[in-house]
């Protein structure tokens, strides 16, 4: 992106062209060059987990070895980004891999046969199935990435062991818990994340030639239910039912509708059943859809219109309508997904650092990209800073937030390189 000077960000001067920077980057150099950055940025090999530089969102408060350190969030979402790096690139990143696998020891406690949101002790039960979901997934994907197989036997012990006790099969309501610890709120909703990254888990154990038919048939009672009790009239999906009377919380994020595509699209390519291939269609055109709920919704001309999410979740939506492109060839789905993409190297990214903020909501980072968001749009609409894409020091949080400094979070840029690598793939 070519620097702007603050005069030209003026409220009141000219509208930016519609258009994207022409030519787009080579997304696999983009994606390779970022892969390295936030490894050297954030993995300490010294604590043999990710840190922050300073403290920030999803950074722990704790004692010299592990302070400033990430919760399993983030840690895995990176790890996710280098299989995904690996399978793209083999043996460039295999050694990180294992790295990064044997560091996540610290979180994981044995005895429930399941990772810890934070570092194992005694007492922990902060435990959540979509965290150990996503891990399963990709284990399976790391040993299809490396040939190591104490991956893929890690993430069946998982699932059977600890994600299985999650998934409520009685309809009433049904679905898949959040988390186990009942002293946290939302632990006890059903929510479209955990349903939909069980079904992917269990689909990529099946694909491994893991209990194959009772993962499939397993896979497709979670997709039953969610389409059930969460795709709303418009093709989108809702976050999930909450207690105690498993009231619907409509929100919709990016990636609850591109992990259903996905899961949809690999129950396909496994049963041939053609009402998951037409699910898959119907949310992928309600996902490109710029005047739907996916998009920004100050912004009503379609031609300056992106999807609203963060980072480390748009990633899941590109992946979903990657998959669907692959088996549909629409030509409409890896359009918009290459074009918000684009949007994101271009506004999303930091030029100073080539790191990515959270928001792809520019009038939610900072006074800059707020000021270059109204001159795209021409939209008078006030500054919202987001806290989560500020630094969170003691001294830090006895500030408004609109006076902290920006910071960048692993958790972001962890989807901005998985985000690359989908769409290098294209």
């Amino acid at each position: 992106m070519t620097e702007i000077s603050r005069r030209e960000l003026l409220v009141g001067a000219p509208l930016l062209p519609v258009a994207l920077a022409q030519p787009q980057p080579n997304w696999a150099i983009e994606a390779a060059l970022l892969t390295d950055r936030v490894q050297t940025l954030f993995w300490d090999p010294r604590s043999a987990m990710y840190r922050a530089p300073v403290h920030g969102p999803e950074t722990v408060p704790s004692g010299p070895a592990h302070d400033r350190g990430y919760v399993l969030w983030p840690s895995i979402e990176m790890f996710h980004a280098l299989v995904e790096a690996e399978l793209c690139r083999p043996g460039r990143w295999r050694d990180q891999i294992a790295a990064v696998y044997d560091g996540l020891e610290k979180y994981r406690h044995p005895p429930a046969h399941a990772y810890n949101a934070w570092l194992d002790f005694p007492g922990n039960v902060d435990r959540y199935y979509d965290d150990n979901a996503i891990l399963v997934r990709l284990l399976v994907k790391a040993t299809r990435a490396t040939g190591d197989p104490r991956y893929r036997a890690r993430a069946r012990d998982v699932l059977e062991n600890f994600v299985r006790r999650g998934w409520d099969p009685s309809g009433e309501p049904g679905g898949m818990l959040w988390g186990v610890d009942p002293s946290r709120q939302g632990t006890s909703d059903r929510v479209a994340c955990s349903t939909s990254m069980t079904a992917l888990a269990a689909l990529e154990l099946a694909g491994a030639g893991v209990d194959v038919a009772r993962n499939v048939e397993w896979a497709e009672a979670l997709m039953d239910w969610l389409v059930k009790r969460l795709l709303d009239t418009d093709g989108l999906v809702m976050d999930g039912l909450v207690p105690p009377d498993y009231s619907v919380r409509r929100v919709k994020w990016t990636y609850n509708t591109g992990l259903a595509i996905q899961a949809h699209v690999l129950l396909w390519r496994r049963t041939r059943r053609r009402e998951r291939l037409e699910l898959a269609r119907t949310m992928g055109e309600a996902a490109i859809r710029r005047t739907g709920s996916l998009y920004d919704g100050l912004v009503r001309d379609p031609e300056r219109n992106f999807w609203w999410d963060s980072s480390f979740f748009t990633a899941y939506l590109a992946d979903g309508l990657t998959e669907l492109w692959r088996v549909t060839r629409d030509a409409r789905l890896r359009a918009e997904t290459l074009r918000n993409a684009a949007f994101a190297y271009q506004y999303v990214r930091d030029p100073s650092d080539n790191l990515y903020f959270r928001n792809w909501r520019l009038w939610r980072i900072d006074r800059p990209r707020w000021e270059l968001w109204r001159r795209r749009t021409g939209i008078d609409h006030p500054l919202e800073p987001d806290e989560d894409e500020r630094g969170r020091s003691p001294d830090n949080m006895r500030r408004p937030v609109g006076e902290r400094p920006v910071v960048k979070s692993l958790l972001s840029n962890a989807g901005a390189t998985r985000l690359l690598w989908i769409v290098s793939r294209l």
